[in-house]
C-alpha cells in the first residue's frame, strides 16, 4: 500500500507539474505573439511607457522653470507695439504635441492648428532615416515655418518632413525630406528649406568623411511642394577651397577624419529685391552653421561665397539681412552650464558684411534678459522694435529700439512652468481677426 500510495504522490506531482509547464509554456508563446502583434498586455505597457518617457521629455526639454512674474502677458507700454497679430509655435500644454497659434496682444486665441504626426503620415509612410522615424504617434515637433499669404503655411517637423497646410488644416502636399530647422517663403513666390542627406552606411562622397553623416541641404521648392533645385553646403565649403570648416570637430591631428553632425545647418534667409548693397544680388541665400560659430552668403548658381564670418557669435540662429549691408544674428552665446564670472545672456548682434565690425544691438539685463541654449530667433518689425523669442525660456518679448521691454508673453503652463516656444512672427496686418474668421467660414461649407 506505501507502494502504491508513494507512485500516486508522483504521478499527481508530474501532472501538476506538466500543468504548470503547459501553462508556463503557453505564457511564453503568447507572450512571444503578443509582442509580436502589439497585443494586450504589451499594448497597454507600451503605452503607460510611451506616456512615462513623454511626459519626461516634456519636463526636461520642453518646459522650464519660470523666473520672471506671475502674469502670462504683460503690456507695459502699448503705445510703443508694432501693430498686428503674433502667430506663436510652441508646445502649449503638458504633452509633446506642437500647436500653432495666432494670438492677440492679450494672449486670446484668434486661431490655432494642433500637429500630430499621425495626421499628416500614416503609419509606415515615407522613406525616413531609422534614427529618425518616431516610435509613437506624435512624432516629433515643428522647428521652421512660414506663414503664406492665403493664411496657410509650410513647416518642419524637425528632422522628418516639410509640409504644407492650409488654414482649415488641411494637408496639401508632404515630403519625406528629412526638412529641419528653417523654411522661408520667397517674395518671388518659392520656397527655401533646409534639409539633409543622412547617410547611414557606404560612401559619403566628401574625402575624410565617414558614416554615419548629416550631409545638409537647402531645397528650393515651388508652393505645389515639387523640388526645383538642391544644393549641399559641403559642396559649397569645398568648392570655395573652405576644407578647414570642414574639419573644425576633429581635433587629432593624427586621424584628420570627421562623422555626425559636423555643421548642423539651422537658417536659410534670402536677399530681396529692393534691398540696396554693394557686395550682394537679390536671391542670394544666407546660411547659418550653428556648430561651426559660422555663417555665410553665397551666389545659388555659380556657389561663390560672397561674406563669411567665422567666431564672431556663439552657436548662432536666424541671422537677417538688413538694409546697408549689415546682418542681424541671434547670438544664444551658449555658455551653460556655466562658472562665470559672466551671467548667462543671449544678445542681437550686428555684423558689418563689409568691413566685418560688429555692434550689439540688443542684450537685456535683470527682467529684459534673455537666453536660450538652442533655438532662438527675432525679427526687426516696421517700427524699428525688435521680436525676440527665447526659445528654452518660453518667452516672447518685443523691445523697442533703445532696449526697453514694451510686451512680454510667457507660455505659462497649469504647474507654472513655462513650455518651449519654436519660434514666433509677428503677422501682416491684413492678417487680422477677420481674416481668420473668414478663413475658418470657409471650412465649413
Amino acid at each position: 500500500m506505501r507502494n502504491t500510495s508513494r507512485v500516486e504522490q508522483i504521478a499527481k506531482f508530474m501532472f501538476i507539474l506538466s500543468i504548470v509547464i503547459t501553462l508556463a509554456g503557453g505564457v511564453y508563446i503568447y507572450g512571444a505573439f503578443s509582442y509580436r502583434e502589439g497585443l494586450f498586455p504589451i499594448s497597454w505597457l507600451n503605452a503607460i511607457n510611451k506616456y512615462r518617457m513623454e511626459a519626461q521629455f516634456f519636463k526636461k526639454f520642453l518646459s522650464t522653470e519660470t523666473r520672471y512674474s506671475n502674469s502670462s502677458v504683460e503690456t507695459l507700454q502699448p503705445d510703443r507695439l508694432a501693430p498686428g497679430l503674433l502667430m506663436i509655435v510652441g508646445s502649449f500644454e503638458a504633452t509633446c504635441d506642437t500647436y500653432v497659434r495666432v494670438i492677440d496682444r492679450k494672449g486670446t486665441i484668434i486661431h490655432e492648428w494642433n500637429l500630430r504626426w499621425n495626421d499628416v503620415w500614416g503609419k509606415n509612410e515615407g522613406d525616413f532615416p531609422s534614427k529618425f522615424r518616431p516610435r509613437g504617434s506624435r512624432g516629433r515637433y515643428l522647428h521652421g515655418l512660414d506663414i503664406l499669404p492665403d493664411g496657410g503655411f509650410v513647416a518642419n517637423f524637425e528632422c522628418l518632413s516639410t509640409f504644407r497646410m492650409d488654414i482649415c488644416g488641411k494637408v496639401k502636399w508632404k515630403l519625406d525630406n528629412v526638412g529641419h530647422h528653417s523654411v522661408f517663403y520667397s517674395e518671388q513666390g518659392y520656397l527655401w528649406v533646409t534639409a539633409m542627406r543622412y547617410i547611414e552606411e557606404g560612401e559619403t562622397g566628401y574625402q575624410n568623411h565617414e558614416t554615419p553623416l548629416a550631409s545638409y541641404t537647402i531645397q528650393k521648392l515651388n508652393l505645389d511642394g515639387e523640388l526645383l533645385k538642391e544644393i549641399e553646403i559641403l559642396d559649397i565649403l569645398r568648392k570655395n577651397d573652405l576644407y578647414g570648416l570642414m574639419f573644425l570637430s576633429n581635433i587629432d591631428h593624427n586621424q584628420p577624419k570627421v562623422h555626425g553632425d559636423t555643421l548642423h545647418l539651422n537658417d536659410v534667409d534670402e536677399f530681396p529685391v529692393g534691398m540696396k548693397s554693394n557686395i550682394f544680388e537679390p536671391g542670394d541665400l544666407m546660411v547659418s552653421l550653428r556648430n561651426i560659430n559660422a555663417l555665410f552668403v553665397f551666389d545659388p548658381e555659380s556657389l561663390k561665397i560672397k561674406f563669411l564670418s567665422v567666431g564672431r557669435t556663439l552657436r548662432q540662429h536666424d541671422p537677417d539681412f538688413l538694409p546697408g549691408d549689415r546682418i542681424s544674428v541671434f547670438d544664444n552665446r551658449d555658455l551653460s552650464p556655466s562658472t562665470g564670472p559672466e551671467p548667462l545672456s543671449s544678445r542681437i548682434l550686428e555684423i558689418d558684411a563689409i568691413n566685418g565690425s560688429t555692434n550689439v544691438a540688443l542684450q537685456g539685463h535683470d527682467d529684459s534678459c534673455f537666453f536660450t541654449t538652442i533655438m532662438g530667433v527675432h525679427e526687426r518689425l516696421v517700427n524699428g522694435n525688435i521680436l525676440v523669442t527665447s526659445s528654452d525660456e518660453g518667452r516672447v518679448m518685443e523691445f523697442a529700439p533703445d532696449g526697453t521691454v514694451v510686451w512680454r508673453y510667457d507660455n505659462r503652463l497649469s504647474d507654472g512652468r513655462n513650455a518651449r516656444i519654436h519660434m514666433a512672427m509677428l503677422l501682416p496686418e491684413f492678417m487680422n481677426a477677420t481674416f481668420f474668421e473668414q478663413g475658418r467660414n470657409s471650412c465649413e461649407h
